[in-house]
């Protein structure tokens, strides 16, 4: 019984070993960025209508914080991003906003509970929306849903930063 399993165990990896298949290589051509040179201007972050209302709206900073944090690691990523409140049609527009929080969510065999907030940032020009992403971002680390939803919020505005220094 033991001989026959080597045997066929050598077999096969002979045979897979000694294929004679090419297997073809596919190269995907990456569309070409159209690069913006001009200054990024970030309206003003807000919450999606689909977030429900809680407490962390009112009570946590999550908006500010998301806020300075893509302004503090735009400069780390040479990105060029001013904040405004009124933006001309011709002038290139970053618009975040949280499409989902959820402050508390307990996991299986979990001490604590854990946050997750998603986000959504368009590069959009006279209306007209040039890329888009999205990201989940959870956090267990600290105990108050304040403080895992500013720690998620700094880190949801480094990578918009960094998405953003593929454009700039």
């Amino acid at each position: 019984m033991f001989n026959r399993i080597i045997i066929i165990l050598l077999i096969s990896s002979f045979t897979s070993a000694c294929s004679n298949k090419t297997h073809p290589k596919v190269v995907v051509n990456e569309k070409e960025n159209n690069k913006i040179t001009q200054t990024l201007y970030l309206s003003d972050v807000t919450f999606a209508k689909e977030v429900k209302d809680g407490k962390f709206k009112t009570d946590c900073k999550m908006l500010p914080v998301l806020e300075e944090s893509i302004l503090d690691s735009a400069q780390t990523h040479s990105v060029k991003i001013a904040s405004s409140d009124t933006i001309a049609i011709d002038q290139y527009e970053l618009d975040v906003e949280y499409i989902n929080v959820v402050p508390h969510r307990w996991t299986f065999m979990a001490l604590r509970p854990s946050s997750n907030a998603t986000i959504k940032a368009s590069i959009l020009k006279g209306g007209v929306t040039l890329h888009t992403t999205t990201k989940l971002i959870g956090s267990g680390v600290a105990f108050g849903a304040c403080d895992r939803l500013e720690k998620i919020s700094i880190a949801e505005g480094r990578y918009i930063s960094k998405w953003l220094s593929k454009y700039i």
